[in-house]
């Protein structure tokens, strides 16, 4: 259990995308801060289902209530009906953390437009309907912290990664625009800035993984929980003067040259 500056003693938590080792780290680490915390999939794919329900039992284990919502967080519907029923099983929503994540890698005349709809619909849209969603409690409630994770590469620029980046870049600045909208509205809206991690969908080739660990100033990737752990202080009430900002763990990445 955090220490009582960051205590989230019976705070209600929505992760969305806690099927992906990021999001999965945020939840867990939200419960064992005290949270309740309920879940979603990024998808209806069964493995994604097998995935939320995995980190569910993992809530439960901490003694916290865990709730599942097995949604399409590109559809507007679906992610309005998650938070809707959030708030209807525990009465309000205190925390949204936003955490879906598509990887695409491909050279920019070889991108079809399904593909970059796709890559946007997933990595910026997802995270807009969810605030959106939020919102509604939220700016009713005069109270409320979003949390939405992000990419390095919405500060820098990949070759080959035109769609990813544009999308990352996007939930940056999507995230500065709600802070100043709500900052009167007793809602705090930051990034956690997510370095190279392990597990990360687009870490799967070795080679790459072991050059990225070379490039990074620590000669390591982060490890899930390192990211999990920084979500904690961003949702807590030791935050109510911190909003727009990005919290970077990235192993000294940005300040590579």
């Amino acid at each position: 259990m955090a220490s009582a500056p960051f205590s989230l003693h019976e705070k209600i938590a929505l992760v969305l995308g806690a099927t992906q080792p990021i999001g999965r780290a945020l939840a867990i680490a939200l419960a064992d801060a005290g949270a309740h915390v309920a879940l979603t999939t990024i998808s209806r794919a069964k493995h994604e289902e097998t995935a939320v329900q995995a980190c569910r039992q993992e809530i439960q284990g901490r003694q916290r209530i865990g709730i599942v919502h097995v949604i399409d967080t590109t559809n507007e519907q679906d992610v309005y009906t998650a938070v809707q029923q959030t708030v209807t099983q525990f009465g309000r929503l205190d925390i949204l953390v936003t955490a879906p994540d598509l990887p695409f890698a491909k050279p920019l005349p070889d991108v079809s437009l399904s593909e970059w709809q796709r890559v946007l619909a997933v990595n910026l849209t997802s995270v807009y309907l969810a605030c959106h969603a939020a919102s509604g409690p939220m700016l009713a409630q005069r109270k409320g912290r979003i949390i939405n994770v992000v990419s390095l590469l919405g500060e820098r620029g990949m070759i080959n990664g035109s769609a990813y980046c544009a999308a990352q870049a996007g939930v940056l600045n999507l995230t500065r625009a709600l802070a100043l909208e709500w900052a009167r509205s007793g809602i705090t809206v930051n990034a956690l800035g997510a370095g190279w991690t392990e597990g990360m969908g687009m870490l799967t080739d070795e080679v790459l993984r072991q050059q990225l660990a070379r490039y990074l100033p620590t000669k390591r990737l982060a490890q899930p929980y390192e990211i999990g752990e920084a979500v904690v202080y961003l949702a807590s009430d030791t935050t109510d003067f911190l909003t727009g900002q990005v919290l970077w763990i990235d192993g000294g990445a940005l300040s590579h040259l």
